[in-house]
């Protein structure tokens, strides 16, 4: 039997209990280095509200995996990741890393020492999340809103004009996904643990006048969550793929009161998460099982790599690492229950590629992440990558055109995988 199907039928045992456990830690980053987004110029004065890792650690009984949401605008680099990883393995199985994609958080690539200072807080989350994993229930549904839109307007003829943003909020262009998906953990006695919330759209809020890290809307949101649905519950934000969705009010200056726009948006996408999450009927799995599956892709990079050194002469670490010839992409699948999917990118995917995952998935509960594992800048769908605009056929888009596909397809065919749908046997002729 093929080892892959073996695993996943192991995992699923009769009798198997879901087991969860959360826990946070404040990062800390110290003020005066750069931040992330806007160029490599903007360097932090001050804080306006905590930048956190969150961690929700989950058991079948066999197997156990925490999943980190990170108020970044990346994931830490390859090496930071897999130090964390070995440091806690005796805990945990397996790791996944999650960023929001703030702009107003520490580019943590340019700051080494920051870095270190906050490894060993999110090691210390992990194995707080670990200890305190409890028995669960878990449900989860869908709402929609709309907080942003396609930054992408498309004329007549074909070509792309890019709109950075839309206060009169005028439906001009697509595609959006307004959809709002919403997991609830419960503790066994039906009282909230974790609650899930998976959305698309860049938290660009804050703009490059301001100096203060913040998680922006996501922040805000969980906050909301937290108050409402109470039961000392944590919110975590799941980005999902908002390469081409910007929010309404896209990088508003300070002097038109930034923050409370950030605030009031945070605020709208936190009130449907609590309307779907008090909807959610919690139930004890059947059958709990976790499954993960990493494919790493090679791929090659689209442009002259000589003229990309040119360009990036200046530029910060982050993007140093797509200067490669080849880059190797990690797409994470994590299946949970059987029932839940998620899909890991390393980079920006456009929001169309959420859309199809949703559609073209055996699961009708399958969540799209992108910020996972690793940043490799964006990732449009090959349609856009033939329009243009910024992130479809510019510098910061480096990797081939339809590597945003080979991932989904990639993604798919680990689910069929997982879910022991695929055979390495050739059928018999009838």
């Amino acid at each position: 039997m093929r080892p892959l199907l073996l695993i996943a039928l192991l995992a699923v045992r009769a009798g198997a209990e879901l087991r969860a456990g959360v826990a946070k830690a404040d990062l800390d980053p110290p003020i005066g280095i750069h931040m992330a987004g806007y160029g490599p110029t903007r360097t932090s004065t001050g804080t306006l509200d905590p930048l956190e890792a969150r961690v929700l650690a989950l058991s079948d009984g066999t197997r156990s995996v925490a999943l980190i949401t990170l108020d970044l605008c990346f994931t830490f680099d390859e090496k930071a990741m897999d130090q964390i990883r070995a440091e806690v393995h005796s805990t945990v199985d397996e790791v996944i890393f999650h960023a929001s994609h703030t702009h107003s958080g520490p580019t943590y690539s340019d700051a080494p020492q920051a870095l270190q200072h906050a490894v060993p807080r999110i090691e210390a989350a992990i194995r707080s999340a670990a200890a305190s994993m409890i028995p669960v229930q878990i449900g989860n549904a869908w709402g929609q809103t709309y907080i942003g839109f396609n930054r992408r307007y498309i004329e007549t003829d074909g070509a792309v004009e890019m709109f950075w943003r839309n206060e009169p909020k005028i439906s001009t262009t697509f595609p959006v996904d307004p959809t709002v998906g919403v997991i609830r953990i419960d503790r066994r006695d039906g009282t909230p643990l974790a609650i899930l919330v998976n959305y698309a759209c860049h938290p660009v809020i804050l703009g490059p006048d301001s100096f203060n890290y913040s998680a922006d809307y996501p922040g805000e949101m969980r906050r909301v969550i937290e108050q409402e649905m109470g039961h000392d519950s944590m919110a975590f934000f799941l980005q999902g793929a908002p390469g081409d969705i910007n929010p309404f009010y896209d990088k508003t200056p300070l002097i038109e009161d930034a923050v409370n726009v950030m605030k009031e948006t945070g605020r709208k996408l936190g009130a449907e998460a609590v309307r779907v999450a008090r909807s959610i009927q919690t139930k004890i799995p059947e059958n709990a099982s976790i499954q993960t599956k990493t494919v790493i892709l090679t791929v090659s990079n689209r442009w002259n790599r000589e003229k990309l050194e040119e360009h990036y002469q200046a530029t910060s670490g982050i993007t140093r690492r797509l200067l490669a010839q080849d880059m190797r992409m990690p797409v994470t699948t994590f299946l949970l229950n059987r029932d839940l999917a998620f899909v890991g990118f390393p980079g920006e995917p456009f929001v169309e590629f959420q859309m199809q995952l949703r559609t073209k998935s055996p699961l009708p509960n399958s969540f799209l992440l992108g910020y996972t594992n690793g940043y490799f800048a964006y990732l449009p769908t090959i349609a856009a990558a033939v329009r243009g605009g910024y992130g479809a056929n510019t510098t910061v888009n480096p990797s081939a055109v339809g590597t945003g596909e080979r991932m989904l397809n990639t993604a798919l065919i680990s689910i069929y995988e997982l879910l022991g749908m695929l055979s390495n046997k050739p059928a018999k002729p009838r």
